[in-house]
């Protein structure tokens, strides 16, 4: 089971970055907004790259949400079991609940039938997400391995710090009653809700692939 768990881990690691980075990637090149405005991260929120009638390719974007919403939660898990304690363990919990989470983001698309229950499945994501990647650095800080590199836990603390600066940004856009004034050309709420998501995707990946390469030394 451990030498399964070893094998298929780091696939899944590296399968759920790839899915949601170039899902994002290939929707935002095709996107085109209300007014005819190409995408761009300074100003347009994440989910607008799923909104079904604005967005050309949102399913392209939903399937990758939901494909590597659901690896994310599998690798978080399968990097638990692979270590010893409490901590990574309820990082694994954590993290499955924001890939659920994330997976749910690309069932219920920012669209008027369900913009409740994809509030809600988002903030969850992105709420646990960095939590997850918090607790799993912190763990891999405190007893560091060959699997994964000694910088790994720094990423993490940067991914942590960049929520923490998003959210600050962010609750006073969510409370804002006034007026909308339109669609700005920077805004830094969205600029730091993508670098969130990149730096979770980041970590993930070279997680995954440091697991992968050292798994390749040990059969070597």
């Amino acid at each position: 089971m451990r030498d399964m768990t070893a094998r298929w881990g780091p696939t899944l690691g590296l399968v759920g970055a790839a899915a949601i980075g170039l899902a994002s990637l290939v929707t935002a090149v095709f996107y085109t907004g209300t007014q005819g405005e190409a995408f761009s991260p300074l100003n347009h929120w994440i989910s607008e790259l799923g909104e079904v009638g604005v967005s050309r390719l949102a399913a392209v974007f939903n399937i990758g949400l939901i494909v590597g919403g659901l690896a994310y939660a599998l690798f978080m898990i399968a990097f638990a079991s692979t270590r010893r304690g409490f901590l990574p363990w309820l990082a694994a919990a954590i993290g499955a609940v924001a890939g659920i989470a994330g997976t749910l983001v690309g069932v219920f698309p920012m669209d008027a039938p369900t913009i409740g229950i994809h509030r809600l499945v988002a903030l969850t994501f992105f709420n646990l997400g960095w939590i997850s990647v918090g607790l799993a650095s912190l763990d891999i800080w405190r007893r560091p391995e060959s699997r994964f590199s000694r910088w790994l836990p720094w990423l993490g603390v940067l991914t942590v710090i960049i929520f923490l600066a998003f959210l600050a940004v962010y609750l006073p856009v969510l409370t804002y009653t006034g007026t909308d004034a339109g669609r700005q050309t920077f805004s830094l709420a969205t600029t730091l809700e993508w670098l969130v998501l990149a730096g979770i995707l980041a970590w993930t990946l070279f997680a995954a692939l440091t697991w992968w390469r050292s798994g390749r030394r040990t059969n070597a």
